[in-house]
């Protein structure tokens, strides 16, 4: 159904399997993205998750427009299905676990939202973002909300009217990604992120995870009274105590995710 899914260990690496279409979306492989999230999240054993595109050209190029995406007969269909876009981020954030993005290629149109709404991005140098869409006549109305997020008003306005495409090295220089690296050199960046995150305290990340998504929506003094209280929550849970006892103690955490 477009997505394979594979668990090494404590990371479950979820791929969008549609290289001959440049692992363009349609609505089978957006519930299969949906369903893998979710499976895994619930899956006690993983504790971190993975995104990638199949093959070395795309890690995904946005909707295709081939599909039901876009043109449908049906108007109550068509808006069902695009609107599980906007379903695929909901289950984003809704992770209790981090999710990197493995960029192994060009990340376009709806491919940028897609790549955006993971926590932390390791890319190719010959990978490429941007939001065409205003080429073929649309305009990236859901992914809007994210590029403004991320990239700021005035910047996203211009990415957006333009239809530019950015190199790697220039969206890791605005913030869009955290390191650009050689091909070769890709699965052993994100083998290495993924096992310094797996030796992160869980119920921390997913915690802090959850606040730092709430706390960046609010106007600041709304957010400190917020991440007050996920504090006050956070340092009476059993890792906190097993961290700094283990801290004290200089030995190596035991953690129980409670």
């Amino acid at each position: 159904m477009g997505v394979k899914v594979d668990r090494v260990g404590a990371v479950t690496t979820v791929m969008i399997d549609r290289a001959e279409a440049r692992n363009a979306l349609d609505a089978e492989t957006l519930d299969g993205l949906i369903a893998a999230f979710q499976a895994a999240d619930a899956d006690p054993e993983v504790r971190v998750l993975v995104l990638t595109g199949a093959g070395d050209k795309a890690f995904c190029a946005g909707a295709d427009l081939r599909s039901g995406l876009t043109g449908d007969p049906s108007a109550v269909d068509g808006h069902e299905a695009r609107g599980l876009l906007r379903t695929l981020f909901a289950t984003t954030e809704s992770l209790s676990k981090p999710l990197i993005g493995r960029v192994n290629g060009h990340a376009l149109a709806g491919g940028l939202g897609v790549a955006l709404a993971c926590d932390l991005l390791v890319a190719v140098e010959d990978a490429t973002f941007g939001t065409p869409e205003v080429h073929v006549g649309l305009w990236p109305h859901v992914i809007s909300a994210l590029l403004v997020q991320h990239l700021g008003p005035k910047r996203a306005l211009e990415w957006m009217m333009t239809g530019r495409r950015y190199p790697a090295a220039e969206a890791e220089r605005l913030g869009l990604v955290n390191r650009v690296v050689p091909r070769e050199e890709l699965d052993t960046a994100v083998a290495d992120l993924a096992a310094e995150l797996v030796r992160g305290a869980p119920l921390a990340l997913a915690l802090g995870r959850r606040s730092y998504l709430e706390a960046r929506a609010m106007e600041p003094r709304s957010a400190m009274a917020y991440l007050h209280g996920m504090l006050d929550l956070q340092v009476q849970t059993e890792d906190a105590a097993e961290g700094i006892t283990a801290f004290l103690e200089r030995r190596e955490p035991t953690w129980k995710g409670r």
